[in-house]
């Protein structure tokens, strides 16, 4: 079964370019515009893996991630942050949203390569702090 990858970003052309390439390298891939639309696909899709822009108008990813990480259904989600929203108080107030990690845009392709690595089904099995640690590991390299 192929991993599933939800982006959600009100940029359309970011969110689409991103979704073709994820589907391009083999995984199965939708784009949803609003945090709404998001947390609908969140529970209807059930994805591996979200990448959720910060800064979206009316319900922003903050908020977003709070109300998908209620849904028991998602519990194994790893949802990143993908945003051009970087300063340090960015990051934490991620972190403390919900967010499993935050990476700044532009995301070049070693990057998310690294990330992709990470969703393989045994990392699903992970606690939350273990798929951080793991995260964190794994991109402290390249970082």
């Amino acid at each position: 079964m192929k991993e599933r990858i939800l982006v959600v970003d009100d940029q359309r052309d970011i969110a689409d370019a991103l979704t073709r390439l994820l589907q391009t390298l083999g995984y199965e891939a939708k784009a949803v515009y609003d945090g709404p639309r998001a947390v609908e696909a969140a529970a209807d899709y059930l994805p591996d893996l979200m990448f959720i822009d910060i800064g979206m108008p009316g319900i922003d990813g903050y908020k977003t991630v709070a109300r998908i990480r209620g849904h028991r259904e998602c519990a194994h989600v790893i949802i990143i942050a993908l945003t051009g929203w970087n300063r340090p108080e960015d990051r934490q107030r991620a972190y403390e949203s919900g967010f499993d990690l935050h990476i700044a845009k532009p995301m070049n392709v070693d990057k998310l390569m690294e990330v992709l690595a990470l969703i393989d089904p045994k990392g699903q099995t992970l606690s939350p702090a273990g798929r951080i640690y793991r995260m964190q590991s794994a991109l402290s390299k390249g970082a």
